[in-house]
């Protein structure tokens, strides 16, 4: 399954993988379930034959609705990559929400009133 870290190869992939599916979402998807998502990484597998994609939610966009819109334009999406990108596989796509800027968010906000409490020497 994907990994994280690899050879110089599998990231530049994954780049390139990460670059032409949210160019697909902005300029060539029509489900609005997909139109405030963001790419933000991709990991492959050392054979480039899997890729799990990471993506953040837009504001106000239920999780729910886009990922079964992901899990429709999957084969679009792979059919797409296929004719623009040139690679011996294209790779199956599983879709995974990215959580972690929500956390660190979340974190922030919780130091932020830490900080601003009464006693809290500031």
């Amino acid at each position: 399954m994907p990994v994280s870290s690899g050879s110089h190869r599998v990231q530049k992939v994954a780049s390139l993988v990460r670059e032409e599916i949210a160019r697909i979402l902005v300029s060539e998807a029509e489900d609005p379930r997909l139109q405030h998502l963001v790419i933000t990484q991709v990991e492959l597998s050392r054979d480039l034959r899997y890729a799990k994609i990471f993506y953040e939610l837009g504001e106000g966009t239920d999780s729910k609705e886009v990922s079964k819109g992901l899990s429709r334009a999957s084969g679009f999406l792979r059919k797409r990559m296929g004719s623009n990108l040139a690679m011996k596989y294209v790779p199956e796509l599983h879709f995974e929400a990215d959580l972690h800027s929500t956390r660190l968010n979340r974190v922030l906000t919780v130091l932020e009133e830490v900080n601003a409490a009464p006693g809290s020497g500031q």
